[in-house]
């Protein structure tokens, strides 16, 4: 029997992006921001034409530099220094909903979620910091 998955702030989903979590954003996604006003996400997503119907929204990639971020722009520190929250959890993108797909992606990528022994840190993000 498998566990439930519980997130408990851990944050390594978002602190080094490097599998396909940092990849791309849907078209579901483009919409909902475009819909919200969001142009404050919007700015962080780079779209690139791969041709003829078909495109590749890239996130996140910094609007001064360029260059992909390895920490989730959105990721808010907890006041506690003892975990993480989401700051546009609302309307995050449809990829971090559906992180991790799997119990064995999750202990791949190092998340606590299923971890029943994992002390969840509770608290209210960090004062000044991104929030919608």
């Amino acid at each position: 029997m498998s566990q439930k998955f519980n997130c408990h702030g851990c944050g390594h989903c978002c602190l080094m992006l490097i599998d396909a979590y940092n990849g791309c954003v849907s078209d579901d996604d483009l919409l909902r921001w475009k819909q919200q006003g969001r142009d404050d996400i919007l700015a962080w997503v780079e779209t690139l034409d791969l041709g003829p119907g078909n495109q590749l929204h890239t996130a996140w990639v910094n609007p001064e530099t360029g260059e992909d971020v390895e920490r989730c722009p959105w990721l808010l520190d907890m006041l506690n220094g003892n975990g993480y929250l989401c700051g546009i959890e609302p309307i995050k993108p449809d990829h971090c909903r559906a992180y991790p797909e799997h119990q064995k992606h999750a202990e791949a990528t190092n998340c606590q979620g299923y971890n029943k022994t994992y002390a969840a840190p509770v608290e209210t993000p960090k004062e000044g910091q991104h929030d919608e």
